[in-house]
């Protein structure tokens, strides 16, 4: 397993991944920074709204969680390597483990970073803020990365549909459509940051704490559950 892991964790922390990821990390600071220099309080009002919400946990997240999945299952699949993984004799979910693992501490100690950077600067060192925010963030990072791991076993256009789902269902439809929110995983992920402190995100509806990470918890353990399965019942090429 440790093998595993490592080998994924060299896919994921590749150059490209990593410009990508770092790009991505800084966009939320760059424009609190911004926002904090025009010393605007009516911008500063909207920062859950466009900077946390909207940008971070409805673009960034998802769309660095997106591309460091790959490194999981999908470049072996696209190069034909992955035959050398599974005819080893170890249980199936000993493979997706590892490598869920590793795609998942990439984007997740980045997303995390930036989200308790951006948070801590835009709240005045609000310990309670940052902590919530990262948590979110982190929560976040978590669901996607295990939807994306399974969704690059079930089909080889994985990228587009992952793209499409970021922007229709999580950036349309869960923010404009009441009962798709509780479908979201970025709504789940501002539930959990929203119960951590409940003075973020209070305009929105959410999901008790509680039930909210039983859902996360649940839905991650399910799509690790179907990774595994779809792993030792496809035809490797």
């Amino acid at each position: 397993m440790k093998s595993l892991f490592l080998l994924t964790l060299r896919r994921a922390l590749s150059p490209v991944r990593l410009l990508m990821l770092g790009g991505l990390a800084l966009a939320p600071f760059a424009v609190t920074a911004m926002m904090l220099a025009v010393e605007d309080g009516t911008a500063m009002s909207d920062f859950e709204a466009f900077i946390l919400n909207a940008m971070l946990a409805g673009a960034i997240i998802p769309l660095a969680t997106l591309a460091t999945a790959r490194a999981g299952f999908g470049d072996e699949i696209s190069d034909r390597t992955l035959a050398n993984v599974t005819l080893t004799p170890y249980p199936r979910w000993k493979i997706v483990l590892p490598k869920l693992l590793a795609v998942t501490s990439v984007p997740g100690l980045a997303m995390a970073a930036t989200a308790g950077l951006t948070s801590y600067v835009a709240y005045g060192a609000d310990l309670a803020a940052t902590w919530a925010v990262t948590v979110g963030a982190v929560a976040a990072v978590v669901l996607y990365s295990s939807l994306f791991v399974w969704l690059d076993l079930v089909t080889p256009h994985a990228v587009g549909i992952g793209l499409a789902y970021i922007v229709v269902w999580e950036g349309l439809f869960s923010r404009f459509i009441y009962g798709v929110r509780f479908l979201s995983l970025r709504s789940h992920s501002l539930a959990i940051a929203h119960g951590v402190d409940e003075r973020r995100f209070a305009d929105e509806e959410h999901t008790a704490l509680g039930l909210s990470a039983v859902l996360a918890v649940v839905l991650i353990v399910a799509l690790f559950f179907h990774a595994t399965r779809r792993l030792r019942t496809m035809d490797v090429p």
